[in-house]
């Protein structure tokens, strides 16, 4: 019986470098053209005083909590149609956090939390919003705004129905986070502020049992 060679696992930085820094790249084209969130110039950034970053990681933090707890709920209960995500999650995911240390995990949520929210929502969901102010009212445009942008981040994450829906509400999630807090800088802390405890916990939880994985492969 000849042995099997164990899979060659992808470099999680450079997998992180590639795709993300492409979303940035991607977010600052169509940004040349106008199209982004027309009231957060990102030349603003540098100027904005402390209590405006306090103010902003305030919301960040505070909107990691809802997610946090969702990732609990996640590991004491996974329904029927959670279980695809839940074997994408050990079969493809968790070999590769395993494999990395806490610096690689910290970076690659970083650049996720930040890359990924500067093109989905700063300049997609901006960009539509700022478009459609002038012809549909302010409200129309918002839920427009998220909407689109909520089903393109979804759509981007489709593995499989079940990681695609949960992407896509976790996106309309932060893509209100960003109206209500007025910055799509506190939806990137909490992006990244997540995704960092998530990937630590994929990293270094048990395995689930094979029973389960069996059911859904």
């Amino acid at each position: 019986m000849e042995s099997k060679e164990p899979e060659q696992l992808p470099n999680l930085l450079l997998m992180g470098l590639i795709v993300e820094g492409g979303l940035t790249i991607l977010a600052l084209v169509f940004a040349w053209f106008g199209f982004f969130a027309n009231e957060q110039p990102l030349a603003q950034i540098p100027t904005y005083p402390l209590s405006q970053w306090t103010r902003l990681i305030g919301w960040g933090v505070a909107a990691t909590i809802p997610m946090l707890i969702y990732l609990v709920l996640f590991h004491f209960w996974t329904p029927k149609f959670y279980r695809p995500m839940q074997q994408f999650v050990d079969v493809k995911l968790k070999p590769i956090f395993k494999n990395s240390s806490i610096l690689e995990m910290l970076l690659l949520s970083l650049m996720a939390g930040f890359c990924e929210e500067i093109f989905f929502r700063w300049c997609l969901q901006g960009g539509i919003t700022s478009v459609l102010l002038s012809k549909v009212g302010i409200v129309a445009a918002t839920f427009i705004g998220v909407g689109i942008a909520s089903l393109l981040f979804g759509g981007c994450h489709w593995v499989n129905a079940s990681y695609g829906i949960t992407t896509l509400i976790v996106g309309a999630y932060l893509g209100w986070i960003m109206v209500w807090s007025g910055s799509w800088l506190a939806p990137a802390i909490a992006h990244a502020l997540f995704d960092f405890v998530a990937m630590i916990y994929i990293a270094r939880s048990p395995p689930r049992p094979s029973s389960l994985i069996s059911e859904v492969a």
